[in-house]
């Protein structure tokens, strides 16, 4: 029996879009089953900050977010999608350079506790509303 400890998503050698020739980055994401994440850039051709984004976004970090589909009536079969982010952590571009990583920690929830008595001792500074002891 195998027992995943973490996801890794790779991407190799991704070119932008509007200037192809600049180079390649190959970067990763990693996803530990503790909710650590960690981002690792292996090769950037250019500095993050100097990425326009004129023709597309630049980010660096992650978000929770959701896509709506809208149908344009007035064009048949053409869907306009529109992305709603939420609980933004962005990360310094700066500090993104080649052969560097930054790790992100999991801020502590309710999901960590296997009972009630360890989740009422527990110090998480957040305001708990499922607990009816808490309130």
């Amino acid at each position: 029996m195998v027992f995943c400890t973490a996801l890794v998503v790779q991407w190799d050698h991704v070119h932008l879009q509007d200037n192809y020739n600049l180079g390649s980055f190959t970067f990763q994401a990693t996803l530990h089953k503790t909710g650590r994440i960690v981002f690792a850039y292996k090769e950037l051709p250019i500095e993050i900050s100097q990425i326009s984004s004129v023709n597309h976004p630049v980010k660096v970090g992650l978000s929770d977010a959701f896509v709506v589909v809208h149908k344009i009536q007035q064009i048949p079969n053409v869907r306009r999608r529109t992305i709603y982010e939420y609980h933004r952590v962005e990360l310094t571009k700066t500090r993104i350079t080649n052969s560097s990583a930054v790790e992100i920690m999991p801020l502590p929830t309710c999901l960590q506790f296997t009972s009630c008595s360890a989740c009422i001792s527990s110090q998480i500074n957040f305001n708990c509303s499922w607990c009816h002891r808490l309130n």
